[in-house]
Order: C-alpha cells, then structure tokens, then sequence
C-alpha cells in the first residue's frame, strides 16, 4: 500500500495543476504561508544556496511564522550551503513573525481539549493561521504534524494544511520558471523523508490516514477553505471594473469596453463629485470642520441617492461591477468623513465613517487602504480605553503593512501600547522587541514615525500618550543631529505639556519606563535630551502662571487680546448644564480658558481658535480650574457667536 501511495504521489507531480484560491467574490487570492519548524528543519538538510533567492520570486509577501519557530530552529544551518550558514540568519529578510498572545494559546488548547492539543509552538502557528484567516485570506499551514491539520478540522479554524512536500510542489508550479526544476526536485526528496518518518512511526499512529492525508494535499490544487461556493469571476467582468473605474478616474478607457458598459458610465458619473469635494479640501489651507462635515454629508448622500436610482433597474451583476470600480471613491469620502468627524469630536460618528472605508477598501483589493483604516479604527478605540479591541487593531494594520513591505513602526508602538495598558506585559514587550530593531535600523525615520503618531494622538486629545511618544521621537532627532526636527518637536511638547490633565498623568504612570526601551541613546545625548525636556517643561511652566493684569469691564477683544499668533484648543469640556470651556494656548498669553455658556461648540484638540471683533472679559481663573487645567486666565465672550474653530487639513 505505501508503495503504491508514493508511485500515486510522484505521478501527481506532473498532473498537478497551477492552484488559484478565490475569496468571496471569486477573485483569485495569492496564499499566505504560515510555517512550522519541520519545513525549516527540511530546508536546512536539504536545499541547495538559491533558496532564498528561488522563495523571494516565488513569494514575494514572504513567510509568516511565531517567535517559537525561531526558537525551534535557531541552531539549524544549510547543510548544503558553503559553510552551512544558519538558517535563521539567512532566511529572515523573508520571514513575517507575529507574536500571539498566550491567553489565546490556552483557550484554543481548552477548546480541542488539552490532551489532544499539540505543543504551544504548534498551538501559536494555528491561532496565527487562522487570525490571519479571519482577514480575508486564504491560509495554508504549512506542516508535516498530522495531528495539527485534524486538530484544526475538528474545530473549523479556517484555513487548510499541507505538508512541506505539497508547499514546495506548489511552488514548483506557480513560481517562475527559472525556479521550477529546483523546487521539483526539493519537494521530492522532501516527500521521500516525510514518507520514511511517517513509515517508522507505524507503531504510534494510524499511518494510513497520514499518507491519505499526504496524497489529497497534491489532489487538492487549490484549498479548500472559504472556496466551495465561489464562483470565479469573468475575465470580462474584471476589464469592464477596469474601465468604468478608468473612465470615473478621468481616464480614456476603450471604447469596445464603454459600449459594453451600456449606460454604467453616466449612471455612476456623480462619485466624481466626491473627488471635487475631496480636491477643495486638499486645496483649503484651514477648514470650519462642522460646515466641512455637513457640505461633505449632504454630497455623499446627493450622489449615493443618484446612483443608487440609476442601479435600481438594473441586474445585480451589473450592479456589482458599478460598486466595485465605485469602491475607490468611497473609500476616500469615507475617510476623509471620518477625520472631519473625529476632529468635530463625534468619535462614534468617526468610526461608523472608517468602517464604511474598510468595507470599501476591501472590494478594490487595497492593502495600504485596508492598513489605513484598520489603524485609525485603532486609535479610536484607544481614545475610547478600549485597549484590548484597539491591540487587536493594531496588530492587524501590522500584518497588513508587513504584507506590503509598508513601515509598520507606529503600529507595532500602538499595539503595545495598548497591551500594556490592558496588563498584557508580556505581549507588550514582543512588539517593544520588534520595534527596538525597526529603530535601531533608521533612527532618523523612526524620530518622523513617531512624530506623526504623537501629533495624531494630540489631535485625538490624548495629550499623556503624545507626550509618551513624542519623548521618544525626540531622542531620535536629538541622536540622529536633526535641529529644524528636535525644535519641531519641542513646539508640540509643549503644547502636548499644557493639555496634559492630573488624570492622564496617574492613568500613564509607568507606560514611560515601557517605551523608554525603544530606542538605546549614549550618554551624551542622553544628557542633551534630559536638558531639552527641562527646558520644555520649564516653558509650559512658565505659560500656566497666572496673568499679571485682568480685564474686568467689557473692552473689545483687539484692544485685549494680542493680534499677533494664535489660539490653539487644546481641550474642551462641557458641565452638565451643557456650558463649555475651551481650553487654548498662546504663544504670548499662555494657556487660556474661553467661557462659553451659551451654544454648542464642537472643538478638538489641535485646532484653531478665531475670534472676531467683540467684547471680552480676562479675569484671574478659580483655584479649582487653575489647578486642573493649569490656565493662566478665564476669558469670557459677550457674544459667543463670535467664537469659531478651524483646522489644518492634511488629506
């Protein structure tokens, strides 16, 4: 029997067919590989010195693994290399490694019972293989342990196994064809190993449902997961997507493909309007974001009401091709929605946008798209304290942006950020590790990472986490000799410094002593990074003491308020009798409060504050506010209409 299952298998070889995996919509999918340490184990015993160059063209997005292959296989080396290097050492610029966390190890082991789980290595590849399974992709697990690819049937993971054999034989057929001959050859003997292992273990397991096993993985040339309902869709309909997407973009698409298309083209012409509207913004150096937000709503429903009547005869297949080539300019409305919405205050309203902009990203294929979403859906989470949700957020953009060769620093700081704050120290410190590396590799692009993420986090008035990340972007610029960085930097500290509240200080306490690890400075420029937060700590100081002169009587504000500079919200608070207090900083004035009793006023942090001509009062600021926001002087409006708040938007 074993002898005719080995003759079966080499008879496949030259059967088999080139696999394509399909998501929902029919697409073809490229696999995303997880891999265990046996593969590697077979690949150090027995491929020869252009492995690694054969696996970069054959898949260009890599390999995905968890920190305990590396484990597993720290000591193995290509035997058949010139001074049999080691294995790790070689292959890492090609390998994607995603902690998992041990908390959800120990449930998957609880699920399939613990007698039948396998070891935690094995256990972690699983749960990664099927978090990124849950991603939209189609997995394939990579292992020669048959009780991993029945374990993970038994309770439905989503996503198929094979043996090392079968992966290489995969690639022997879709990689190009100057690697084909040398993966035919590497899965044989790979096979032939695998056949005499299986062969020797007869005594220990049921050896016919493993060589069976081994057999359907060549059968099957495609997986099977997520696959059975599909049905792929017409070439033609992807050349028809193309052109009506072209031709909405303002491109010449053929005109065979337009005539196709039937009345498409006109029907679905109105989501150009969105790029108008996105183009105006793009062109505004500052915005009033509520009447930005509403102009942007009323548009997005204008053209979504057009198009959805023009759709509404028509068959659903035409109906999707118009969604699809539409996807794209949603997506882009969607978020710039979100961020007008997010700015205005309305975190809820925020994320409702991005989730629509996830959605939209996800029909047009775009990774960096998805990334972007997934991230900002993130740090609304966080500024929400829900810390698990928004990890799990992060480490998804991660993925993403690994799957991309994108830089992925800011999402590896978020994520740990928000496992330490969740109590999560072990799984906190595997991104810390991951991002101590990205750092050490260019420090100078991580000082400009880090300095967009504080800015965002100040944006989303979360002064005690932008303070956090700021100090680190600020020791990169300081060791890296960057002066127009390290002063642009101090500017935003210390405007970081005056939002900062009592409460975040205690609820941040020893997240510092965390990210300090990021990056490892010598002492002289740790002397110089300790002289420049004194000194920005020194100025935020110094715009909290309270004004030497107050203005009791009404007196028109330019007769007040200085002309020069201006006013930026750094907080805004509303009692429960719905009055608010903005919170601003000025260069001459310091930090200020703006009383405003009367009407709904919609401020973030980062925006800016314009008054125009009419009478205020500046008086000395009650010891219980002077204490909590730390405000120099209370200033309040006789006609708080008056008031407004812009924003610099960067599309």
């Amino acid at each position: 029997m074993v002898f005719w299952i080995y003759r079966r298998i080499e008879k496949l070889n030259y059967d088999w067919r080139k696999p394509q995996s399909m998501n929902r919509h029919g697409i073809t999918m490229s696999t995303t590989w997880v891999v265990d340490s046996n593969c590697f184990i077979h690949l150090g015993s027995m491929a020869q010195d252009n492995l690694l160059e054969d696996l970069r063209k054959s898949i260009p997005q890599g390999l995905y693994v968890t920190p305990g292959v590396h484990k597993e296989v720290r000591t193995v080396r290509f035997q058949r290399w010139k001074n049999k290097p080691n294995l790790l050492d070689k292959l890492n610029p090609i390998l994607t490694t995603i902690a998992v966390d041990d908390g959800q190890i120990r449930g998957l082991a609880e699920q399939i019972g613990e007698r039948a789980a396998p070891q935690d290595v094995d256990l972690s590849l699983m749960v990664l293989a099927s978090k990124l399974s849950r991603e939209g992709r189609e997995v394939t697990l990579v292992t020669d342990d048959f009780k991993m690819t029945t374990t993970s049937q038994k309770v439905n993971l989503g996503f198929t196994t094979c043996p090392p054999s079968t992966f290489l034989q995969r690639l022997a057929e879709t990689g190009p064809n100057a690697c084909k001959s040398r993966f035919r050859s590497l899965s044989r003997r790979t096979r032939a190993a695998e056949m005499r292992y299986a062969i020797s273990r007869v005594n220990e397991y049921d050896i016919q449902a493993k060589l069976t096993w081994m057999v359907d993985s060549l059968i099957d040339g495609k997986p099977q997961v997520k696959q059975q309902d599909s049905t792929p869709e017409k070439s033609s309909d992807k050349k028809l997507i193309r052109a009506l997407r072209k031709h909405l973009l303002g491109g010449k698409s053929k005109q065979s493909h337009l005539n196709a298309l039937g009345d498409l083209p006109s029907i679905c012409q109105p989501v150009s309007e969105l790029d108008a509207y996105l183009d105006e913004i793009s062109a505004s150096n500052s915005v009033i974001v509520d009447e930005k937000y509403d102009h942007g709503i009323e548009k997005m429903s204008s053209v979504l009401e057009r198009v959805g009547l023009g759709l509404a005869p028509l068959d659903e297949e035409l109906a999707e091709i118009a969604h699809r080539a539409m996807a794209g300019h949603m997506y882009r409305m969607e978020s710039c929605l979100a961020m007008l919405a997010n700015m205005a205050g309305n975190v809820m309203r925020s994320r409702l946008h991005l989730s629509r902009a996830l959605q939209s990203a996800t029909l047009i294929d775009d990774r960096n798209a998805e990334m972007l979403a997934t991230n900002q859906l993130g740090m609304l989470a966080l500024v929400r304290k829900r810390w698990d949700r928004a990890a799990v957020l992060f480490e998804t953009a991660d993925r993403q942006a690994q799957s991309i060769n994108n830089q992925r620093l800011t999402y590896l700081v978020c994520a740990g950020m928000a496992r330490f704050l969740n109590d999560e120290e072990n799984t906190a410190v595997k991104h810390l590790s991951a991002a101590q590396s990205i750092v050490a590799n260019d420090s100078l692009q991580a000082a400009k990472d880090l300095f967009g993420l504080g800015k965002s986090m100040l944006a989303m008035d979360e002064a005690g986490l932008a303070i956090e990340v700021l100090d680190e972007a600020m020791e990169c610029a300081i060791e890296t000799k960057d002066e127009q960085l390290t002063e642009q930097l101090a500017e935003y500290l210390v405007l970081a410094n005056n939002a900062l509240t009592e409460s975040e200080t205690q609820q941040y306490l020893g997240l510092r002593k965390y990210l300090d690890d990021i990056n490892s400075i010598e002492s002289d420029t740790s002397e110089e990074f300790e002289e420049k937060i004194t000194e920005i700590e020194q100025q935020a100081e110094a715009m909290s003491k309270p004004l030497e002169s107050v203005v009791e009587q009404w007196t028109p504000v330019s007769e007040v308020l200085p002309p020069t500079d201006k006013f930026t919200v750094l907080r805004r608070e509303v009692d429960d009798d719905g009055r608010t207090l903005i919170i601003g900083q000025h260069s001459e004035l310091g930090v200020v409060g703006f009383w405003l009793p009367e009407g709904e006023f919609n401020a973030s942090s980062g925006q800016n504050i314009t008054i125009e001509e009419t009478q205020v009062k500046v008086v000395s600021p009650p010891a219980s506010l002077q204490t909590k926001h730390s405000i120099s002087a209370l200033i309040a409006l006789k006609d708080t209409g008056k008031i407004s708040f812009s924003a610099d938007i960067e599309l």
